[in-house]
């Protein structure tokens, strides 16, 4: 359904906005106040709901930061969403998405070396993890509402294939924060690019985001790093045919990136971070065994981290497809990468001794 479709919505996205404004206005005022964190923070975030790629560029940046200063110890807080617990905790990453939520499991298990935490007060995070003295700074994954906090870094990734600039505010659209929002962040990423950009079209979305002059903008894609086993994690062929199963927020776009390499007989979609139950495991395999040219099941790596804590079928063969992000403009990720760190050194805590 197209948001054009949704206007019905309209007196509630109109609600919504304000309520926004309002918060924004308490903040801006100094009516509710933002602290540093204890640890310099660099913050990742978007202006909508759904999935724009804020845990696979968490990586990405990870992996970039730790390469251009191995000497600087970072540690990962996520807010945990769709966990059961509450307060702060250390993930382990042969926990379960009920206790620290799919993507804190994802990115632990990831990065073995790299503490991940998850905590609802970013703040108090932050502090803990200050207090256990393994980081020299802290990633946040999706923390730019929480005003409370005020980071050393903020960027802010918006979908190439969902425009903020033509859309509404929740419940009629996806917007949950505002457009002049992008202003505050350091660095803005537009993502989901399949193509590296001209410098005309990344002039035009300088113009249509109304950026800053001295703020970052990259672009980047997604490519798919390859199969792997859902239980032995070792590397897999591609299939012939396969069933696609996802509980993410937009699962055209993973069924593109499997079409591309095998014939996808049937796709299993549930909303973003849905648990699965066994009966829907039966349904597939059911769906599987029908067709005896369909040779397995292909998830994505997000929707492994909760099929990992369940008691699947032996003989189900569950492949699950890794993407990579593709940095468009190795220059521009230069850039921001000695942008972070002017500013984790500038934000660092001072010693005692």
């Amino acid at each position: 359904m197209s948001l054009r479709d949704r206007w019905w919505w309209g007196p509630l996205a109109v609600l919504f906005k304000g309520v926004i404004k309002l918060r924004h206005w308490s903040y801006d005022i100094g009516i509710k106040r933002s602290k540093k964190g204890a640890l310099p923070a660099i913050v990742l975030g978007n202006i909508t709901v759904g999935g724009t790629g804020k845990t696979p560029h968490v990586m990405a940046l990870l992996q970039a930061l730790s390469e251009s200063n191995p000497n600087r110890r970072w540690a990962i807080l996520s807010r945990g969403y769709g966990r059961k617990t509450k307060g702060y905790l250390e993930v382990d990453k042969e926990g379960s998405p009920e206790e620290f939520g799919d993507e804190p499991l994802e990115l632990a298990r990831k990065f073995p070396k790299v503490q991940v935490s998850v905590s609802e007060d970013r703040l108090a995070g932050i502090q803990a993890i200050h207090d256990q003295g393994h980081a020299d700074a802290v990633i946040l994954d999706d923390g730019f509402q929480h005003r409370r906090l005020s980071p050393a870094y903020s960027i802010v990734l918006v979908d190439a294939t969902q425009p903020v600039d033509r859309d509404y505010f929740l419940p009629r659209g996806r917007l949950r924060d505002l457009n002049e929002r992008l202003q505050a962040a350091q660095a803005i990423i537009i993502t989901r690019c399949p193509d590296a950009l001209t410098k005309g079209d990344l002039r035009l979305w300088r113009h249509r985001l109304h950026m800053k002059p001295d703020q970052l903008l990259l672009h980047s894609g997604t490519m798919v790093e390859g199969l792997r086993d859902l239980r032995t994690k070792r590397y897999a062929g591609w299939p012939r045919k396969c069933i696609a199963v996802s509980g993410i927020a937009h699962p055209a776009q993973f069924e593109a990136s499997l079409a591309r390499n095998c014939k996808v007989t049937r796709h299993f979609t549930y909303s973003d971070h849905h648990i699965f139950k066994p009966e829907e495991v039966e349904e597939w395999r059911t769906a599987l065994s029908g067709d005896g040219m369909t040779e397995a099941i292909i998830t994505t790596e997000k929707d492994a981290a909760r099929l990992r804590s369940m008691s699947l079928p032996e003989d189900l063969k569950v492949l699950v497809m890794g993407m990579q992000v593709k940095w468009w403009d190795e220059a521009a990720l230069h850039a921001l990468l000695t942008s972070i760190d002017k500013q984790v050194e500038a934000s660092a805590p001072v010693s005692d001794i």
